[in-house]
């Protein structure tokens, strides 16, 4: 035992020769004793305190509590292994004895050999059921992790265990479930119970997923599987089809435009022009408040445009040197300047008979503005260190949240390169004059993120609903992708609550006294004239959750 800690026994023996005796074996054997009491009440007394890891425990003990007895109570309650040693072998004394779970017995009168035999095999065993009881909560915080439900069924057809995902699709107590058989603790259709029961005793590639529609009111696929860790045990695997259903809407609901998410009028007028200005060749300018999606506007217009097969090129100008911007925009040749190791094809050159977009336009120097100038006006580019120019055909696009107008008087931006870039004009408005898109947004960014990371967060509490709408988002869209990716990770339940979001937006004073829930449903189904999909969409919700809502306030 040399180099590990030396195991802790407490030894339980009336007679105090013995105990003596047993005590002197233990420690000549190389183990610590903690303690010695000569009753059952003070063996669990001494065993709660010192936590030994093993207890030697006699049968015949003073006062009203036996050895067995108190044996049984260090293993239920404690969980600590228990020897019994013993000069009674009769076979009551062994039957109740055995009741208890043990993990060893020693028979007195015993040989010194044969008493660190039975104390190693059962600290090993104990050590073994520990590594098990670890590998199965481990497997339990895993499977109560997971998006998709899991109900684990035992050979006997008992419920063992529904994991969080379960308990939510199913609307079930995890008590009242649990050790009932799985035909009466789930509620589900009597098609699809009929269907499992059907398949229990096939063979795996024999059985076939089933659609069942829920009480609750999702519809749900269930998968029937064996369990790896027992004979005859399965597994019910539950999968959501309705947050699929969702997923699939977002991509090609009327509201989505692109990667672009909105239904206001101000969003609708960016998607016509989108359409328009797309297949035309020219420069556009797109402006907007920091956050409020001026690339992926960029993006669409590459994506609806001839163009599209070639290369989409992003650059942020903001914060370029004069150098920095010239080396990365027309390239330079090796030598040209201190760290120029190599040629180098500037961003003209790898976005050629593509798109180039240059976003905080604004931010260039008058120098570089100038040298954009001459590109755009003749299609070549230099690069530094060179003379010979180099034909490029790029499609620009750029961006900017500054007045370039403004900036002409104090010579900041070059008049004819405005006019240059600015062929056709994109306005992006700012979330505050588009609050209406506001829920529909939250709830992609949610479905996005629960589809990322698999966390089964499915909306938004009606008061954090109501921080959302009251908060002013400076940030724009960028500001509230990233509040409800934090207030996703935060949240511990299904929905997302006050307490999750960001401290800023948490803070947002609702206007007027807060709707109570039931209001907040009944006005989202009057907006959407009774269209529950549409409802669940104002509200920031999934259909389920509706659903459930509605049943729970009557409505």
């Amino acid at each position: 035992m040399s180099g590990e800690p030396r195991p802790r026994l407490l030894v339980v023996e009336d007679e105090a020769v013995v105990a003596i005796d047993v005590r002197s074996h233990l420690k000549r054997l190389g183990y610590d004793v903690v303690g010695v009491a000569d009753s059952g009440e003070e063996a669990c007394r001494q065993a709660a305190e010192q936590r030994p890891d093993l207890v030697l425990m006699d049968v015949r003990l003073k006062g009203a509590m036996d050895g067995i007895e108190a044996g049984r109570r260090i293993r239920t309650e404690l969980g600590l292994p228990v020897v019994f040693l013993t000069a009674y072998a009769d076979d009551e004394t062994l039957a109740r004895a055995k009741a208890t779970g043990p993990h060893g017995y020693v028979l007195k009168p015993f040989d010194e050999r044969d008493l660190q035999v039975t104390v190693e095999v059962a600290l090993h065993k104990h050590r073994l059921e520990r590594r098990l009881e670890h590998s199965h909560q481990d497997l339990l915080a895993v499977l109560d992790a997971a998006s998709g439900g899991a109900v684990l069924v035992d050979p006997e057809g008992g419920v063992g265990f529904l994991n969080r995902a379960a308990r939510r699709l199913l609307e079930v107590d995890f008590e009242a479930a649990t050790g009932r058989p799985w035909r009466e603790a789930l509620p589900l259709p009597a098609a699809a119970r009929d269907g499992l029961a059907a398949q229990w005793a096939r063979e795996p590639a024999d059985r076939r997923p089933l659609v069942a529609d829920l009480a609750a009111g999702p519809r749900v696929e269930i998968e029937l599987a064996d369990d790896p860790r027992e004979s005859g045990g399965r597994i019910l695997f539950l999968r959501d089809l309705s947050e699929v259903r969702d997923l699939r809407r977002l991509l090609e609901d009327q509201s989505t435009f692109e990667d672009m998410v909105g239904e206001s009028e101000p969003m609708r007028r960016v998607f016509r022009l989108v359409r328009d200005l797309a297949p035309v060749d020219v420069p556009v300018l797109i402006r907007g408040e920091t956050g409020t999606g001026k690339e992926l506007t960029a993006r669409a217009l590459h994506n609806r445009s001839a163009r599209r097969r070639g290369p989409f090129v992003a650059v942020n100008c903001g914060g370029l040197s004069d150098e920095l911007a010239s080396s990365q925009l027309f390239g330079h040749r090796k030598g040209s300047f201190t760290g120029a190791v190599a040629d180098h094809a500037g961003y003209f050159e790898t976005a050629h008979r593509g798109t180039l977009f240059l976003d905080e336009i604004g931010e260039l120097s008058p120098k570089i503005q100038s040298s954009l100038l001459r590109v755009l006006e003749e299609g070549t580019v230099v690069r530094l260190g060179e003379s010979r120019p180099r034909r490029v055909d790029v499609r620009l696009l750029a961006a900017t949240h500054r007045d370039l107008e403004g900036d002409f008087e104090s010579g900041r931006f070059r008049r004819d390169l405005y006019f240059r870039i600015r062929a056709a004009e994109i306005e992006l408005p700012p979330l505050h004059r588009r609050r209406d898109d506001l829920p529909l947004l939250a709830r992609a960014f949610l479905a996005a993120f629960r589809a990322r990371h698999g966390k089964p967060v499915e909306g938004f509490a009606p008061e954090a609903a109501g921080r959302l709408l009251a908060h002013g988002w400076p940030g724009n869209v960028r500001e509230l992708k990233h509040a409800v990716e934090f207030a996703a990770i935060r949240c511990r339940g299904a929905e997302i609550g006050l307490r999750d979001l960001p401290p800023e937006v948490a803070a947002a004073e609702p206007a007027g006294a807060p709707p109570d829930e039931a209001e907040l449903v009944r006005a989202a189904l009057e907006q959407a004239a009774g269209n529950r999909k549409r409802a669940a969409r104002i509200l920031g919700i999934s259909r389920a959750t509706l659903y459930r809502r509605l049943k729970r306030l009557k409505l």
